[in-house]
Order: C-alpha cells, then sequence, then structure tokens
C-alpha cells in the first residue's frame, strides 16, 4: 500500500489546531503537565495508518517535542 493511500486516523483533529495555538499536554512520566505552542503539524504513519502529530515548543524546557494530536488540549486558539 503506498504511503498516500494510508488511512488518517484522527483527521478531523487536523482541521481543530492551528500553528500557533497554547496547548497543554501530559508529559511522559504521566504526572506532570506541559504548556507548548503548536510550530507545525503533520501526520506520521505508524502501522499501516497514518496519525495527526504536532511539533510543541515546550515552554519552561526550551526545547520542542513530537506530540499525538489526541493528546493536546488548547488553552487558546491563535487568532486568524
Amino acid at each position: 500500500m503506498n504511503y498516500r493511500d494510508l488511512p488518517i486516523i484522527g483527521e478531523e483533529l487536523i482541521h481543530r489546531y492551528s500553528i500557533g495555538d497554547l496547548v497543554r499536554f501530559c508529559a511522559e512520566d504521566m504526572v506532570h503537565i506541559k504548556t507548548g505552542i503548536i510550530l507545525g503539524i503533520y501526520t506520521v504513519a505508524l502501522s499501516e495508518r497514518k496519525f495527526p502529530h504536532a511539533d510543541v515548543y515546550v515552554m519552561g524546557e526550551d526545547r520542542t517535542e513530537c506530540v499525538l494530536l489526541g493528546n493536546l488540549t488548547i488553552i487558546s486558539k491563535v487568532s486568524n
């Protein structure tokens, strides 16, 4: 199967989030909550499906993390 033909799981999330949105998400330790800004949105192929992810600049840590869009909660939307 071609990469372009793979189904996108959670496609509606791609349209819900925008670059510049302020978001929060659970850290890898499943205890701490991180806050960040979405820098980019894209899909990643995993197990013959594509899942929407975002590069998020983590505030207070000065680094970028790749986060599944379903794990993000919008704090503030960017204005158009």
